[in-house]
């Protein structure tokens, strides 16, 4: 059993001459890197790494190449399960290719966003991959050549950032298209914005789908959330006091899944029948959908392929490399649940 000593102090070319390889050949296995080696040469060098408890001096390689190996990622509001899922994938990608995050919760607040990006390139982070609450991002809170990418949300800038984006417009054709085939005749839309970032492209594919099918676009049925409360909770008001005016009502398309609960709350509350009297549709194939009763339908957005091509593009800015191209938009599909059921 190796001593403390000997842990602290191991090194690459240490580990080269008990392995009998080159150091080139152990620097590539660690950082995995390169080829020219065979899998058993990989296995020994690990295992010699780790019976030594190998570390590689990240803060000697980071002062060698100018590089921290750390990226900073800006979410909203990491409570939410669809921004903590792109967190974690986000993180384990990032991982894989030797870099740590730094996990920035705005909370909503645009003065925090504006000082958290202050903050990280303060720090020195390689990169910064954003999920912005801002409608802009302008200069004086972007500074230098930082690269950055934005996903999900696409702020104006005038640095030609690169965004990811799901195909939110679509998700909400497919989604109120789906209730109007399963004999919907009045459907009402609850839309959601945070913080400054109004973001309007699920109520634009309601629409869209509405004039489609040759119904009449009514303003009344279009309802928002202003953040105030969480999602379900400023949901389930809405739709109370919308219930309270006796608007026909037989379909709910919702732009998150906690609003598509907070409303199937308020609803069986009230004595209507999901989904015999009312069907609901929700949009991020969330845990709300899931674990609800009845389960709801829902437009599901692929988080993992948002966040692996988000870090792709920021690994690729980072190395000093032109991305092919700034825009990329990942599609979306509905999930039939118990909640729409004919």
């Amino acid at each position: 059993m190796p001593s403390e000593k000997k842990k602290s102090a191991v090194s690459i070319k240490d580990i080269a001459r008990i392995t009998g390889v080159s150091v080139a050949t152990v620097s590539r296995v660690l950082n995995n890197k390169g080829s020219g080696y065979s899998e058993e040469t990989r296995e020994k060098i690990l295992a010699v790494a780790d019976s030594f408890g190998y570390v590689s001096n990240m803060a000697a390689k980071s002062l060698k190449e100018s590089k921290s190996y750390t990226v900073g990622l800006i979410l909203p509001n990491i409570s939410n399960d669809f921004f903590s899922t792109i967190a974690l994938y986000i993180e384990e990608y990032m991982e894989q290719h030797h870099y740590s995050v730094f996990i920035c919760n705005t909370a909503n607040q645009e003065q925090k966003e504006k000082e958290y990006f202050r903050t990280l390139s303060g720090r020195g982070v390689d990169g910064i991959i954003c999920i912005s609450g801002l409608n802009a991002l302008s200069d004086d809170i972007i500074t230098g050549n930082m690269p950055v990418v934005c996903i999900d949300r696409h702020p104006e800038n005038t640095k030609n950032i690169p965004w990811v984006m799901n195909d939110d417009r679509h998700g909400s054709y497919l989604a109120t298209e789906h209730l109007i085939k399963r004999g919907c005749q009045h459907i009402l839309y609850i839309g959601s914005y945070t913080a400054g970032y109004k973001k309007f492209e699920r109520e634009e594919g309601y629409i869209d789908a509405l004039k489609a099918y040759g119904r009449r676009v009514d303003r009344n049925y279009i309802l928002y959330e202003n953040g105030s409360k969480p999602h379900f909770r400023e949901s389930a008001d809405l739709v109370r006091e919308f219930m309270k005016e006796d608007y026909p009502v037989d379909g709910i398309f919702a732009s998150n899944d906690a609003a598509a609960y907070g409303a199937l709350r308020t609803v069986q509350s009230l004595g209507i029948r999901v989904p015999e009297d009312l069907k609901i549709v929700g949009f991020d194939d969330s845990v709300y959908s899931r674990l609800a009763s009845p389960a709801i339908s829902t437009i599901a957005r692929h988080p993992e392929e948002l966040s692996r091509t988000g870090c792709k593009v920021l690994l690729e800015m980072m190395e000093d490399k032109e991305p092919e191209k700034r825009e990329w938009t990942i599609s979306t599909e509905l999930i039939e649940r118990e909640s729409s059921q004919a």
